[in-house]
């Protein structure tokens, strides 16, 4: 494999250009993202447009999930969208004081 960026790409000069973050596969980015904590992720999003969409990977997000939190949503996100969220929006509304038992309890 090639070490190097090839030079077929210029710019109007006939100048190579040089690879930049936003060249990185969307998919090795997201890898990248796993290792990090969930508010890493968020800062590294804002980077560029290929680092948020990265970001947005439910495996990512999933991995930050408890392993119980299918159960945990059926409990305390009873809303009618909730089956419908991605696995970022249940981290960050799992993230959120959130009722449960009748309103009984608060779950962290």
């Amino acid at each position: 494999m090639g070490g190097s960026f090839s030079s077929c790409v210029c710019d109007g000069d006939a100048t190579p250009l040089r690879p930049r973050l936003g060249d990185l596969p969307e998919s090795c980015v997201a890898l990248m993202l796993m290792y990090l904590d969930p508010p890493d992720i968020c800062k590294v999003a804002r980077l560029n447009r290929a680092f948020r969409d990265a970001s947005l990977a439910d495996f990512i997000w999933e991995s930050k999930l408890p392993l119980n939190y299918k159960f945990i949503v059926e409990k305390a996100l009873k809303d009618a969208g909730a089956e419908e969220l991605g696995k970022r929006d249940i981290y960050a509304r799992l993230c959120r004081p959130n009722l449960v038992e009748n309103g009984t309890k608060v779950s962290f």
